[in-house]
This record gives C-alpha cells, structure tokens and sequence, in this order.
C-alpha cells in the first residue's frame, strides 16, 4: 500500500502520520493489489478535516470528515472507509459455489 501525506494549512506532524498509517493497514484485506492512498490532512479555524483518496484495482473512493479533533475525524473516517470497501467487496463477490470472484472475471 502506498500512503502520500498532504497538510494543508498545518504544519506536518509525524505523530498524525503514524496514527493514520496504523489505522489504514487494516485496509489492505479487501484488496489483493496495490492500492494507493492520497490523504490530505487540513485546518479551517477549529475544525480539523481529513481526506482519503482510495484508489485500487477496482474503484476510487473517497472520503471526507470534518470534527473538532484530527485524531477522532481519523478514526471515524477509518471506520466509514472500511465499510466503503466492505460493501464493495461484497457486491465482487460471487455467493454461487466456491468461486471468489464473480464469474466474467476468470
């Protein structure tokens, strides 16, 4: 997985960056290839925002959320992220057989 980091009116702090990174290594189960992630990280008076950008072999998706602290809008924009892609792996899969994948894809 590759992780781009972008602070936009802050200053770039590494303790941020590892909270994030820790939390989107849960993300690599519904893909079985290189995804990347652009998140942008932004402060607009007393509200902090975070911005994932999920780009894989099946879809981009992307998420925003804005909250008073930067570590619970990273929390909770995890949260709403992982069952983005969960959905959306349910939706791939085919549920006839033993098959993973749906069936135009073999």
């Amino acid at each position: 997985m590759k992780i781009t980091f972008t602070f936009r009116h802050m200053d770039a702090n590494d303790t941020v960056k590892e909270h994030a990174g820790s939390k989107l290594t849960r993300l690599e189960r519904f893909e079985d290839r290189e995804m990347s992630v652009d998140t942008v990280f932004s402060t607009d008076k007393f509200q902090k925002s975070v911005e994932f950008k999920v780009a894989g072999a099946h879809g981009t998706f992307v998420l925003t959320e804005t909250r008073d602290d930067m570590y619970e809008a990273i929390d909770v924009a995890i949260d709403k992220l992982d069952q983005m892609l969960s959905r959306d792996k349910a939706k791939r899969k085919h549920h006839k057989g033993h098959q993973p994948t749906t069936p135009h894809e073999l």
